[in-house]
């Protein structure tokens, strides 16, 4: 007994309990583009990148309902409702991307389908309707419940050959397609309906986002800042706005709700008017104190007779109760925006975000402040900020002065932000489009533009802070390169395929880019085996996923293994020294993890970044520990930029703002290589649970009190297994694990 009390005691003391990771709430970072919704009797659900959200009181505060969603993607790529139950598409790549909630969005239960995969999802009525593609074709598809579905008209024959393909759900008796620059509409699913195009200043519709219906069934389409309404019996479209808002105004962005339709308006000044017609365009009239300097609200959702719901210019959630003359902005929203560029300068966090331009936080995320002094603002209410980034003291941002230029300048800051001042790239470096940031070492900054007079990619890089730049080589390429690394191993990447794929190639330089060297040593990485990259504040793919210890000499890489079909993540370590690949055996990772990031972060230590959580190891990436209580994650979430200030992680991500973790609170002693790994733990009701030196022989897994009872027993055949714990009080509890002639036990926690 009491060589099992010293055990028990050991063991609590070198099992320490797991920091909490949060996200970080601040009105700088509130809101995010509500990009489909659906409504029943008791709530409202918004659909964004960062994930669906819910409201239960006409917007007025938001609660996370994606907390259980897909757990590869938070994405959330539309949402109907049928009857009081909720579908709703993620934004994952596999057949499990149809959701079904029968308990409004608390929780979620993916739809299997057995021969055709989900692209887009709407409704007539209470039918749940759902483009499919499959070996034969695209069809529309029909379901009452999400688990039968029927066959209907054909969309296209064999294979998909690409362009615009969405379901537009606006009222309760037609059902829209958006196909190829074609509009289509179905009253029974067997049959489609063109909708003529006469009328229009053109012969095609360019974009899905331009159309608005209402539950009367009418349709209305927005071309060229003019808004057009169709008349079925005619097949005509008619314009209903030309003469109903002030001359010299042209339409910015429109929203139609079941029984209103709102209109943005602008001038040549940058002066902006809200309109409202209640009558189907009718007639217009001009809302004028609606409580917002800059009537901009779009994306608006009626909720309930004269109760709305909108987003702002700056896509923080706006609300009105008294049909649009006044909006306001509640306290408690979501936080579903960009923050992925997140750049340490000094001891100043900073990012860039489309309309606020940079913020920034000199107290390590504790509060959160405009810095644009100097930066060229719209109106100087919005400022257009590409991207930041820090090379040595000095901060760099590329920016838009207006959203309707494509002219690209480049600022710096030597104070961490608090202020900027132009820094013009010379002549003949500055006749090009897209510029952007193409990389940094310690001593150099490297930007990469399309060459208009070449049509293809140069790069330039300074040393000097900006004040003077130079093309590091005379040839320009077919693609923009990437590059990472240390000065004595710059690492380079040309992003093909029109910039979406991910890296099937990378080539060193050690001259700054004067010439490079392919180091793909025998074809390693392809088409089937690529070099992951992040994404960019445009939503397109950037740079490299991968870091670098430069006083080991080695860089450890994400990859994707897609060999054996949609693929799987793994890691592998370039030795700069013998320049020799090998993949990282890892323990402590979970099946299937998404890498998203990966940092180095000093000392033999690294973070990863995965659709799961943040995981740490302290031996150079062969073992991984999950550093963070997984209570407050949220599954699917991307990190894109990982921030290091003092024993503070700081984690940038795509549409969820900025997260904080706390390295030096509780992280969990290394797994070694014959530990038995468990997560969560802390457990709300599952856990899961790898068994090490598995051989495929039967295993029993049993959970044990303290006072010595054993509570739950479960055989295994698997390595990987699920254990339930929902049915236990909050406690301590101990795991032990008999598999191989080996028992191992753990400390567990029952939340």
């Amino acid at each position: 007994m009491k060589k099992f009390y010293l055990f028990l005691v050991g063991l609590m003391l070198c099992f320490n309990s797991q920091s909490q990771i949060n996200q970080i709430i601040d009105s700088s970072m509130y809101g995010g583009k509500i990009q489909s919704f659906a409504k029943n009797s008791s709530c409202v659900l918004v659909a964004t990148d960062g994930g669906i959200f819910k409201t239960t009181n006409s917007g007025q505060s938001w609660t996370n309902a994606t907390q259980v969603f897909d757990p590869t993607a938070v994405r959330c790529k539309e949402i109907v409702c049928i009857g009081n139950d909720f579908y709703a598409m993620s934004n994952n790549s596999n057949e499990l991307n149809l959701l079904k909630s029968t308990d409004n969005g608390t929780s979620w239960s993916p739809i299997a389908l057995t021969s055709w995969w989900p692209q887009s999802i709407g409704k007539i009525s209470n039918t749940l309707y759902a483009i499919g593609g499959e070996s034969t074709g695209g069809y529309l598809y029909t379901s009452t419940d999400g688990n039968t579905w029927t066959q209907k008209a054909m969309i296209w024959d064999l294979f998909w050959s690409g362009g615009n393909c969405n379901l537009l759900t606006f009222n309760q008796n037609k059902l829209y397609l958006a196909f190829n620059g074609m509009l289509l509409f179905t009253t029974n699913g067997n049959t489609l309906d063109t909708v003529a195009t006469t009328g229009l200043m053109s012969s095609g519709f360019n974009n899905d986002n331009s159309f608005g219906g209402d539950a009367s069934g009418s349709i209305y389409y927005n071309e060229n800042s003019t808004l057009f309404k169709y008349n079925f019996t005619s097949k005509t479209w008619s314009d209903i706005s030309t003469g109903k808002i002030a001359a010299g105004f042209d339409i910015m962005d429109f929203s139609v709700t079941e029984n209103a339709i709102f209109i943005i308006a602008m001038n040549a000044t940058a002066g902006m008017r809200l309109y409202k017609s209640t009558n189907q365009g009718s007639t217009f009239s001009e809302l004028t104190s609606t409580g917002m300097s800059i009537p901009m609200i779009g994306n608006i959702i009626e909720v309930s007779a004269n109760n709305f719901i909108g987003n702002w210019l700056d896509d923080r959630i706006l609300i009105t109760s008294n049909g649009g003359n006044n909006w306001s902005s509640p306290v408690n929203q979501y936080v579903a925006t960009y923050a992925g560029n997140l750049t340490l300068s000094g001891n100043s966090l900073l990012f860039s975000r489309e309309i606020k331009g940079v913020v920034s936080s000199v107290n390590q995320g504790m509060n959160w402040n405009n810095s644009n002094t100097g930066l060229p603002g719209f109106g100087g209410i919005a400022w257009f900020v590409n991207d930041v980034i820090q090379v040595k003291d000095m901060l760099f941002s590329f920016i838009q002065s207006d959203p309707f230029t494509n002219t690209i300048e480049l600022y710096k800051s030597a104070n961490n932000g608090s202020s900027w001042n132009a820094s013009l790239i010379p002549s003949p470096y500055n006749s090009g489009e897209d510029y952007s940031f193409a990389g940094k070492c310690d001593s150099a900054l490297f930007v990469t533009y399309f060459d208009i007079n070449t049509s293809d990619y140069a790069l330039i890089v300074s040393f000097n802070n900006g004040s003077s730049w130079a093309k590091p080589n005379s040839q320009n390429t077919m693609d923009p390169v990437y590059l990472k690394g240390p000065k004595n191993c710059l690492f380079a990447f040309y992003a093909q395929n029109n910039n979406w794929e991910d890296f099937t190639n990378v080539s060193k330089t050690t001259n700054f880019g004067g010439n490079f060297t392919d180091i793909n040593t025998g074809n390693l990485f392809n088409s089937s085996f690529v070099i992951k990259r992040l994404y960019n504040s445009r939503g397109d793919k950037g740079g490299v996923m991968m870091d670098y210890d430069a006083a080991n000499n080695k860089a450890i890489f994400a990859v994707r293994d897609r060999t054996m079909g949609s693929g799987v993540d793994k890691l592998y370590v370039y030795n700069i020294s013998t320049q020799v690949w090998s993949e990282i055996n890892t323990t402590g990772l979970p099946l299937n993890y998404i890498a998203n990031s990966i940092k180095y972060i000093g000392n033999n230590a690294w973070l990863l970044a995965t659709n799961t959580g943040v995981y740490k190891s302290t031996n150079a990436g062969a073992d991984w520990v999950i550093a963070h209580n997984t209570n407050n994650w949220q599954n699917g979430i991307v990190i894109n930029s990982i921030q290091i200030i003092g024993n503070k992680a700081f984690f940038g991500t795509i549409a969820n703002g900025i997260w904080m973790l706390d390295l030096n609170v509780g992280i969990l002693e290394n797994v070694k290589d014959h530990d038995l790994y468990i997560y969560p733990n802390p457990a709300n009701e599952m856990v899961n649970i790898i068994i090490p030196d598995f051989n495929g022989k039967p295993a029993t897994v049993s959970v044990y009190s303290f006072d010595g009872k054993e509570i739950i027993k479960k055989n295994t055949t698997d390595q990987q297994t699920k254990l339930d714990m929902g049915n236990l009080p909050s406690g301590t509890y101990m795991l032990v694990v008999s598999s191989n002639n080996i028992i191992y036990k753990k400390k567990i926690i029952r939340e």
